[in-house]
């Protein structure tokens, strides 16, 4: 019985990983490789970096000007302490 269920067991391992090989996902949700991919440039920096205590006028003419030269907030990380920004390349 034990060897059964082992043998069953690899079978449907063996099964779905060729299964999860094929893309069932329906068309409208299936991507293709862009022909132009697009590059960015991006930088982090520390959360302690950041006068918190200045207000937060200071903190959003800040980001303002960063939104000026085309950087766009993408993470803030208060538990790794990061704030990351990213803009097109060129």
């Amino acid at each position: 019985m034990r060897a059964l269920l082992c043998g069953l067991t690899m079978m449907l391992l063996g099964g779905s990983s060729a299964w999860a090989k094929d893309d069932l996902r329906p068309a409208h949700q299936r991507f293709t490789k862009p022909e132009q991919v697009r590059e960015w440039q991006q930088f982090c920096r520390k959360t302690s970096d950041f006068d918190l205590k200045a207000g937060p006028d200071t903190l959003n003419s800040y980001l303002v000007s960063l939104g000026k030269e085309g950087w766009e907030l993408v993470l803030v990380d208060t538990q790794v302490g990061m704030v990351c920004f990213k803009r097109p390349a060129s």
